[in-house]
Formats: C-alpha cells, sequence, structure tokens
C-alpha cells in the first residue's frame, strides 16, 4: 500500500524566550514558520488558519503557505530570527 502525505502543524514553545512558533510540514524535508506570537492561543488561531485553507483546497504544496506566513511584530523580532521555510540538505 502507498505511503500518503503526511501532514504535521505544531505550535512549538520556545522556552528561553517564552514565544511560540508555529510550523506546518507538508512532507519529509519541509518545515515552514508561519509565525512567532507572544502568547499561545494566537498561535493556535494560526494553525487553525493554516487547516481551514487546506480543507478549503488553497494549500496543495510548500510553496502556496507564503499567503500564510506572518511577518514577525516589532516586539518579538529581536528575539526571533526570521520566518523562512526550512529546505532539505543535499544528500
Amino acid at each position: 500500500m502507498p505511503r500518503h502525505h503526511q501532514i504535521i502543524a505544531v505550535v512549538i514553545k520556545q522556552y528561553g524566550t517564552g514565544l511560540y512558533r508555529t510550523c506546518v510540514s507538508l512532507g519529509t524535508g519541509n518545515m515552514t514558520y508561519l509565525g512567532t506570537y507572544r502568547d499561545e492561543r494566537s498561535a493556535n488561531e494560526k494553525i487553525g488558519q493554516f487547516w481551514r485553507a487546506w480543507d478549503e483546497g488553497q494549500i496543495r504544496q510548500a510553496e502556496d503557505l507564503a499567503s500564510l506566513i506572518t511577518e514577525p511584530s516589532i516586539e518579538t523580532r529581536t528575539v526571533s530570527p526570521p520566518i523562512t521555510p526550512i529546505t532539505p540538505l543535499a544528500a
């Protein structure tokens, strides 16, 4: 039986800063950070936006995630690295 596409959408708490980051992976070797937030509720809302966009067919590949990426606020810009997609390393 062929393996299905596994999607992972998570909120990660950065204990050093107390910030919450939203991350989405549409498959092996692909992880995109959607945003950084001071509260867990806002981070969970961003994950909810992702799932709604997925259910509506707006997102089918990693490039489609660009519309959901939130620029960091001025408050978090100094403590959080820029939000960029992580690409796989060449084998």
